[in-house]
């Protein structure tokens, strides 16, 4: 047995069977004198055929072989961490995935989180039934892209139905998509595989039973298969690696640009070099404006970043504009760098750039009831410490409906008002929480008097959004503003009731009337559910909240939570296009991994509840929350974002990372002529 794609380490059997074998090759230059293949040095050769001749019989294998700088790609399950909270089974039950990084050596994508998920299974009940798998196998499709099987497990890791397997498919193991389940045995699967058969040119799915039999199916398509036949299965090329908690590691071989692709796009994304710096500017200029130069940052996935400067304005003072000249002077290249924990006990964080100020407002971690906020004239004033925090709003005072839990505000200008948004408990208790919008009547966002009372979120008919007479836990919350093409839109968490059943909180999104931002003008529809492991990874509270949305370029991209309020946390991701309408539930496509989790950044567990914030300067920012384990208390920071080479953001980039300590100081040439 021979498969369709071949390696170039691949050497052909001297005998089948004990008889001697005699192989030809159809195109010239692809087998030596040993019977070892000769590869081409980049991508897939040209299909070909290989022919075996043993005695008067031959064989005749059609094949494809990856050229010599190939590189080899590891796919493989983790173990779960006794601690739940570090990294439990609903995460570690799904493709990981490493890549070689030069001999035997292997780096972990994603920081060793999964990427590939199964779906949650709604057949049964609008909560969904959590699928995780193991054992994947990986193989290459026949005319682009690749499979991937996995045996399907319960929330508890156990095998859900005996001798099942999941199907997905993918072009660059990045995105997925699932295209269901495959039937191939009543018994358990000990061990199997699958591979595009060279001489049948169909997949040959093999697998053993309990028996120690092994059996096939075939396909060409993955939905009609032949019976079940005795016969071998393909072996499978597993690997140990040195990643931690790693198990079952398959080995499949990439081409140079499908492994450069992978890389850049989940691995992490490093500074490398600064290009030189000049300026030119015409003699007689009466000054020299560094604020409006930018050094180009290069990085790792071929991404660039446009860094700020600064320079000794003692040696800009005595520069000579009136002849022509070359200067060389000591830049200092600018970043925020952040502390972590910034704000203590400050989860769902919001800053809003506002008239010229930063204003920070948040949840309260002590008993959640309050919300504070907090202004400066820069990023680094909103630490604590360094400016005053005013109350205003306190849930512990008797207000008609505002007593109790006060969460997630969010500052909003909308027609040139701003308002803030927030949920509020309507009885007391935390599972009466409801959309609220208050108007800023007076100048001042610091002023508490200058704040109209909140007002509860209506729907289209001038209902309450959500009514706790008609289902108890019926709450909205989290509520997000975004505008595009002229509309304006809000995006909120809800649990809906789906007649007796209440589903998990998910993604809703309506239309409103600016002048109006507290009603809805349309019926919501909902856009995300948590359907994955790492957004269910919880099995009573697992969530998706938090949404907030951020345009760039021809993209939007809106940003999530999942997973339980915990350790657990993590950050996802929808991306739209922009000539896309936000109300179609298919515009919006999810990645299928998380981009920010507990092992983006040291000691920071369930970083979450984010939001995207441009300076003055138009530099973006991620401000977002994480989990103290020690004290039980979520704290807030800051943490630039960077953009990978086709735009998509990266939320964790790590100071070393985001530059090279040699790079701190550049010199920066000024041409006067």
């Amino acid at each position: 047995m021979l498969t369709y794609y071949l390696t170039a380490d691949t050497i052909l059997p001297s005998e089948i069977n004990g008889e001697s074998v005699r192989w030809q090759s159809s195109l010239a230059g692809m087998l030596d004198e040993q019977r070892k293949l000769l590869p081409p040095s980049t991508g897939i050769s040209d299909e070909f055929q290989l022919i075996a001749e043993v005695k008067d019989t031959k064989k005749t294998f059609c094949v494809r072989v990856l050229g010599l700088d190939s590189q080899q790609l590891a796919g493989y399950t983790r173990k779960p961490d006794r601690n739940p909270d570090v990294y439990s089974n609903f995460v570690a039950y799904s493709l990981h995935l490493a890549l070689q990084a030069g001999g035997q050596n292997f780096e972990a994508l994603n920081s060793n989180y999964g990427i590939l998920f199964a779906k949650a299974d709604y057949s049964y009940t609008v909560v969904g039934e959590t699928i995780l798998f193991g054992m994947p196998r990986l193989f290459r499709l026949a005319k682009q892209g690749f499979g991937i099987l996995a045996i399907p497990l319960n929330e508890h890791g156990k095998i859900q139905r005996s001798g099942e397997v999941l199907f997905f498919t993918t072009t660059d193991f990045v995105h997925y998509e699932e295209r269901g389940r495959i039937k191939l045995s009543e018994n358990t699967l000990m061990d199997y595989s699958c591979e595009l058969d060279a001489e049948t040119l169909l997949y040959r799915i093999g697998w053993k039973e309990k028996d120690g039999k092994t059996r096939f199916v075939t396909t060409d398509d993955f939905i009609q298969f032949s019976s079940p036949k005795l016969g071998e299965m393909f072996p499978v090329n597993f690997h140990q690696l040195t990643v931690e908690s790693a198990e079952n590691a398959q080995l499949i071989t990439l081409t140079a640009s499908e492994a450069e692709y992978v890389r850049n796009k989940l691995g992490r994304v490093r500074h490398v070099s600064i290009d030189p710096l000049s300026v030119s500017i015409p003699v007689g200029s009466t000054s020299l404006h560094v604020d409006t130069i930018r050094a180009t940052a290069r990085y790792s996935d071929s991404s660039i970043s446009l860094k700020r400067i600064a320079v000794d304005p003692v040696e800009v003072a005595a520069l000579d504009f009136s002849r022509p000249a070359v200067y060389k002077l000591k830049a200092k290249i600018l970043r925020y760098r952040f502390p972590y924990p910034m704000m203590r006990t400050r989860p769902d964080p919001y800053v809003l750039l506002y008239k010229g100020r930063y204003y920070f407002i948040s949840t309260d971690d002590d008993r959640q009831r309050k919300i504070y906020i907090r202004s400066a004239d820069t990023l680094e004033g909103l630490e604590d410490g360094r400016t005053e925090e005013i109350l205003l709003w306190d849930g512990n005072i008797p207000n008609g409906e505002r007593i109790g839990q006060h969460w997630a505000p969010e500052l909003h200008v909308i027609d040139d008002k701003l308002y803030c948004f927030l949920a509020i408990s309507v009885n007391n208790e935390w599972h009466g929480v409801q959309a609220h919008v208050a108007l800023l009547k007076g100048e001042d966002p610091m002023n508490p008097d200058h704040w109209d009372a909140p007002r509860r979120v209506l729907d289209r008919h001038g209902n309450v959004l959500t009514d706790l007479y008609e289902k108890p836990c019926n709450i909205t919350l989290d509520m997000t503003y975004f505008e595009h093409c002229g509309k304006s839109y809000v995006s909120w968490s809800q649990p809906k009731w789906r007649g007796e059943e209440q589903e998990r909180a998910n993604v809703y999104i309506a239309t409103i009337d600016p002048k109006e931002p507290w009603r809805l003008t349309c019926d919501p529809v909902r856009i995300c559910r948590n359907e994955y492991g790492w957004d269910r990874n919880d099995l009573n509270y697992g969530v998706s909240e938090g949404p907030f949305v951020m345009k760039r370029n021809d993209k939007i991209f809106m940003v999530y939570s999942g997973a339980g309020v915990s350790p657990k946390y993590t950050v996802g991701l929808l991306e739209m296009s922009v000539e896309d309408d936000p109300m179609n539930p298919t515009a919006w496509k999810k990645f299928n991994y998380p981009l920010m989790h507990s092992l983006s950044l040291p000691s920071q567990y369930g970083p979450g509840h984010n939001m995207l914030l441009q300076d003055h300067y138009g530099e973006w920012y991620n401000v977002y929350h994480a989990y103290d384990v020690n004290r039980g208390l979520r704290d807030a920071s800051i943490r630039p974002v960077h953009f990978r080479f086709d735009g998509t953001p990266i939320f964790d980039m790590r100071d070393e990372e985001e530059l090279l300590p040699e790079y701190e100081y550049v010199t920066l040439t000024v041409v006067v002529e």
